[in-house]
This record gives C-alpha cells, structure tokens and sequence, in this order.
C-alpha cells in the first residue's frame, strides 16, 4: 500500500487505489475508515475550502438532527445536547474533522468526467487527470436544483427564486410569497418569512415528520428517535422502505418544526401546485393565487451526467446496493439519498455507510 503523501505518477496522470469525489460529510467520513486502512487514496472536492457546501446555504439553517447525533466517526459535535446547530457551525465542524485527521483533501477540483478504463478508472477535471482502482463518488444528494417546467410560464412581474439561492427574507421584496414544496427547506423558509409579517402560503402535502424537537423527539435526550431513525427506517424493513418511496416523491419529513408550528404561524397551508393560470399559480383543488413571489422549494435532481457508464435507472440514480455498483467493480457511493435508510444522507448517519463502503475496498485489495 502505498501512503497519500506518496501517490505513483503514471505519466502526466496520478495513480491512487483509491479516490474519493467530494469532500462533504460522505467524503470525510469514508476518508477517515480509509485512513485507519493506510489507503492510498485522496479526495477531490470543488470547493474552495472544506464545509463551503454548507456555508452558501441560507443563513439561518440549522440541523434538524441536534448536536449529540451529528458527530462523524470518531469525533463528537462540539456543542451541549440536544442543541440544533446553524450551517456555519456545521461548516467549521467538518474542516476541523479533515484537519485533525489529515485527511488528503484537494479543493478546487471539479470533477468533469468519470469513465471506466482497463486499469480501473480515469477522473479528469480539464485540467488534470487521475487514474485508481476504486472510486467512491460522494459528491452528495444536492446537485441540480429542481423547478416545474411550468415555472417559465409564471407573469414575469412575479419574483421568483429556488430556495437554493435563497439566504434570507431581505432577498425577497414580495409582501406575499408562495412556497411551493412542504419539505423541510420549504417549510423553515415560509416560517421564517413569516415572522417578518409577510403572507405566506405553503403549498404542498403533508410529507410527515420525525419530531426531533419534540417532547417525544427528546425523550431519552433523542435517543429513541435517533435509534427509528438508523435501525427502523431503514430498507431492511417494510416500514423503511414505504418511507424510501414517499422521500422519492414528496420530499424529506419535517424534522425540528412541525406542521402545527406552521399553521399558527398564520402561514396559508394549501393544496400542491398543480400549474399556471393567466401567469398566476394554480393549486391542485383550482384555486388561483394572486402573489407577488414564488419561492421553489422543490428539491433537487440528481446530475451525474459526468460519468460515463451505463449505471443509472430512470429518475438519474445509480443502480446500487448498500453503495455498491454491482456491474462495475470498485465504483462505490456514499450520502445518497436513503442508500440504506433515512439517516444515510444525514451528518450523524453517514459513517454507518462510509465504513461498510471501506470495509468492502479493503477486502478487495486483500
């Protein structure tokens, strides 16, 4: 085995038995079970500084999983139990984690092609190229922000914004706003623009909720909620895979507020948007709005058109089990969306995976 700091060079190519694509909680999780295997590996993340992912998210996000169950192996979120921390500290959390265990980030490599070559694998990012046995993509389940192709048909005099650019309420200069999406995103923004005395619909079904800020949630400091969430939502059992099909479709369920918190927020919970009559959003039950902003609140796509190999099913996922590709030998993910259950994307619930994805690499090699 050879060590990150010693890589072979093939050429003008890099030679590593291992590289990871991107450097979030996924990609820093399965560093650290690949360094405690003396892996020859490095990560490669687009970003320019670890924890940026979390950063450019709006400003008042926190968690909906609190502090003591969103530690990554091997080190403990620094802050007091059941608090809920704001994506700033998620953000330095996950550069001090790579700091301390060294990990072998390279930041500002964006990854532009991945394809299948006689010795393994070639990466290239325009500018350099890399070549390794195993790949683990871990480039997370946020990537291409998703809008209704009715969207375009909305009167241009109405404002409108995905909520991944969105920051806070002073962004938007609508007085009433339509949140399309009753997910976790689409339900802190309305509240949140709410309480600044805008009129707010929140448009969507009800997704369901894991109530961590509950009296329930914090039974036993959260760790009743915490042990459903990682051993009974998962896909070994019928309940967690019902919960798989309906996150597919209609979004994560609410986690540190609750329907309830909304509604006597004085926020207008409708029907889901259907379409767009005479440039004014129609919900499903044929009522007509009239707002001056739209907020889209409606997921993400997944965009691996990068890599170049027949791996995906219809929707654009790969076609895995537990993270492994079982048509391609040594291509691994890690952070998918409910890759095992619903904690698999989650800070806390990622290392689970990361270290079976480790462990399958280095029974490989062996």
């Amino acid at each position: 085995m050879f060590t990150e700091q010693d890589p072979k060079v093939v050429g003008k190519e890099e030679f590593f038995q291992t590289i990871v694509i991107g450097g979030g909680q996924a990609g820093l999780a399965v560093g650290h079970f690949l360094m405690r295997q003396n892996e020859n590996f490095t990560i490669l993340d687009k970003n320019a500084r670890t924890g940026d992912a979390w950063r450019c998210r709006w400003e008042s996000l926190r968690l909906f999983t609190p502090s003591q169950f969103n530690g990554l192996p091997g080190m403990s979120f620094p802050a007091s139990k059941n608090y809920f921390p704001s994506k700033d500290e998620v953000a330095n959390y996950l550069e001090k984690y790579a700091l301390q265990y060294k990990l072998p980030i390279r930041h500002n490599v964006n990854v532009e092609s991945l394809k299948q070559i006689e010795q393994g694998f070639q990466i290239s990012d325009g500018n350099a190229t890399f070549t390794a046995r195993n790949v683990i993509v871990a480039s997370g389940p946020y990537q291409l922000p998703y809008t209704p192709s009715f969207a375009n048909q909305l009167d241009p005099k109405i404002f409108q914004i995905h909520s991944s650019a969105y920051f806070n309420p002073n962004q938007i200069p609508s007085k009433s706003v339509l949140v399309v999406g009753a997910g976790n995103s689409g339900a802190e923004i309305a509240l949140e623009l709410a309480k600044t005395g805008k009129q707010i619909w929140l448009s969507g079904r009800d997704v369901g909720k894991v109530p961590a800020n509950s009296p329930l949630g914090k039974l036993f400091d959260g760790r009743l909620i915490w042990w459903l969430m990682t051993h009974l939502l998962t896909l070994d059992t019928p309940i967690g895979k019902k919960m798989q099909a309906d996150v597919a479709h209609h979004g994560t369920p609410l986690g540190r507020i609750q329907r309830r918190e909304i509604s006597d927020a004085g926020i207008n919970l409708t029907a889901r948007m259907s379409g767009i009559q005479s440039g004014k959003p129609q919900l499903e039950d044929g009522r007509i709005l009239t707002v001056e902003g739209v907020i889209w609140a409606t997921g993400f796509q997944p965009d691996f058109r990068w890599i170049s190999m027949p791996i995906f099913d219809g929707g654009g996922y790969p076609v895995q089990s537990r993270g492994v590709v079982q048509g391609v030998p040594g291509l691994y993910f890690v952070g998918l969306p409910f890759q095992t259950g619903l904690s698999s994307s989650l800070l806390g619930g990622v290392g689970k995976d990361a270290e079976y994805i480790a462990g399958q690499i280095l029974r490989t090699n062996n």
